[in-house]
């Protein structure tokens, strides 16, 4: 590979990398356009890399493409929106079946670290990041690598929804009684109740995510 191709993908990972960000943390709204040529200037890049980058975003569902319209951030629906908490939930039960008898006190010195800081923050969008960062906790000790990464991407494809939910339901502060409590069950060995109140957290989340789809707005 020539220096001037490894140039290309490190500047259209960087792109794609970036929009990623973007769309995750609500800068750039579900349903907005994304101006190729907007992008290169941003980026002071030329077509090709914005191309291969929008095509990343496009393989990875965040974006649509529709002839002799362009690319578009992906809109989610009420539907889409009960059909991933169908993925999640299954998802959760096996990693969680699986990753919470392999607890140490490693992963519970992280949960407890995690609930100090999410009662401390007063930001939503640190509070959703503590809150997806304590999701990967609980699901990582399973040692499923690709079970892992499914539910990560579905979580972090959904930032902007879950930040919307926060904002309106908590003010942008999560109570962390749920983790408290998941996280006292899993030191008593009680791993199927555990597993039962995160599905149930989970169905509460979504039940929320359906109530505002229709109207958020990053």
């Amino acid at each position: 590979m020539s220096t001037k191709e490894k140039k290309t993908i490190t500047i259209t990972n960087k792109i794609a990398e970036t929009l990623k960000q973007d769309i995750n943390y609500g800068k750039i709204a579900a349903g907005e356009a994304i101006i190729e040529r907007k992008i290169a200037e941003q980026f002071h890049a030329s077509n090709i890399p914005v191309r291969e980058a929008l095509r990343i975003l496009e393989g990875e569902g965040f974006i649509l493409h529709r002839k002799f319209s362009g690319y578009s951030v992906r809109k989610i629906n009420p539907e889409e929106m009960i059909e991933l908490y169908d993925i999640i939930t299954f998802l959760s039960g096996q990693l969680l079946s699986r990753g919470i008898p392999r607890y140490t006190e490693l992963t519970y010195h992280r949960f407890r670290t995690l609930i100090e800081e999410m009662d401390k923050s007063k930001d939503t969008d640190n509070s959703v990041s503590l809150l997806i960062q304590f999701a990967e906790t609980a699901y990582a000790p399973a040692g499923l690598k690709y079970s892992l990464e499914l539910a990560m991407q579905i979580l972090n494809r959904n930032i902007p929804i879950i930040q919307g939910m926060v904002e309106k339901i908590y003010k942008g502060t999560i109570p962390t009684r749920f983790q408290r409590q998941f996280m006292k069950l899993c030191q008593q060995k009680e791993t199927k109740k555990a597993i039962e109140i995160w599905v149930e957290e989970f169905e509460q989340m979504t039940k929320g995510f359906v109530a505002i789809i229709s109207d958020y707005k990053p």
